[in-house]
């Protein structure tokens, strides 16, 4: 869990963008507690409601394994089932992509993801892309 271990140290300093800084304080980092965290257990779990929550008007799509805990948190955020690709083929711009184990199996659709035309979030052993239309490609570590 790289993600938990340095959950610290990205506080959003050096964002430019206020929406990417919004979308950091407001959606990756938000103190407050949801409603349905006592449903919900797990930091990660819990930031994956967060994201779907917030996306859920967009398509969510899921890459990689995905614990069961978290598919449950997706569920309860976007009311359907979530998508699970294999491939960044054929996604629509404005799809919010969530990448299991970047560091290991997925790496390679991860480096793949840094190469489009997209906002990036790295937050150790889970990636976020978000496709935004009129929007230059940015990637943060967090």
């Amino acid at each position: 869990m790289n993600s938990i271990k340095r959950w610290w140290q990205g506080r959003g300093f050096g964002i430019q963008s206020k929406s990417d800084y919004e979308y950091l304080k407001d959606v990756l980092k938000e103190p407050l507690p949801y409603y349905a965290y006592e449903e919900i257990k797990g930091d990660r779990a819990r930031l994956i409601y967060r994201v779907c929550n917030h996306d859920r008007r967009r398509k969510v799509v899921f890459v990689g394994e995905i614990p069961m805990e978290e598919r449950l948190a997706a569920e309860k955020a976007l009311g359907r089932k979530p998508d699970i690709v294999s491939t960044l083929n054929h996604l629509h711009k404005q799809d919010t992509v969530i990448i299991s184990s970047i560091t290991g199996e997925n790496r390679e659709l991860w480096n793949k993801a840094l190469g489009a035309r997209a906002i990036t979030w790295d937050m150790g052993d889970l990636g976020l892309v978000r496709f935004l239309k009129d929007r230059y490609p940015e990637h943060y570590t967090i």
